[in-house]
């Protein structure tokens, strides 16, 4: 059987542009340990499989801090159990905001000590290894009702959003695709055309859009 989930008018798993940030404020005060990837998900699109197994350090990381650059080449599927290519088949490597970059920086460094700080992952799980499948659904459902949402959201929704929010940031198709990885090849031949300052500015949008600076800076 399909495994694709069909998505309709009453249950979208999309968040509008003025959802986003009441869910993102609401995340960040009840489960703030869960509040940069999930701004990462929604600023990107990228899938909850792409995000647990990102490496901050380490011979093959994949957040290049200096630069600005987050690597997406790997998907993490059940157990330990790493793949060394994405859904798509395609390595991705993203020019993040500096508003992005931030909550990332903001996030490790309140990573406590022990088997969380000790790892080299960018969202390690209270013992260090992976986060499970499962991690994100109990603090969805808990933001969604608190925002008294009628329909569902699930982690899932972090990629349909993105595309929503690109598209209401005037983030052009090209960019878009390079970004999710949703391209097809004929795409994928214009992949050149996106320059680093292209991505980087039309993330820009999109986080501003969402109110992240906002969101992160304001207090708990």
């Amino acid at each position: 059987p399909s495994e694709h989930e069909t998505y309709s008018e009453e249950e979208p798993n999309s968040l509008e542009p003025a959802e986003v940030v009441r869910f993102l404020a609401h995340m960040r005060v009840l489960y703030p340990q869960y509040f940069a990837i999930t701004a990462l998900g929604v600023a990107t699109g990228c899938r909850p499989s792409t995000l647990r197994p990102l490496r901050r350090r380490g011979e093959k990381a994949d957040v290049l801090w200096e630069e600005g650059v987050l690597l997406i080449r790997r998907s993490q599927t059940i157990g330990g159990q790493v793949m060394n290519t994405t859904k798509t088949k395609r390595h991705q490597r993203l020019i993040l905001p500096d508003e992005l970059m931030e909550i990332l920086r903001w996030h490790v460094a309140q990573l406590p000590e022990g088997p969380m700080q000790d790892s080299d992952l960018l969202f390690p799980s209270i013992v260090g290894g992976f986060l499970s499948r499962s991690a994100l659904d109990y603090p969805f459902r808990v933001v969604a009702k608190a925002m008294g949402f009628q329909k569902r959201i699930t982690p899932r929704a972090m990629r349909r959003t993105f595309q929503d929010l690109a598209r209401a940031a005037a983030v052009s198709g090209v960019v878009t695709r390079a970004v999710s990885g949703h391209a097809t090849e004929v795409m994928q031949r214009h992949y050149s055309t996106v320059s680093a300052d292209e991505m980087r500015q039309s993330l820009a949008r999109v986080v501003s859009l969402a109110q992240f600076r906002q969101i992160h800076e304001a207090e708990p």
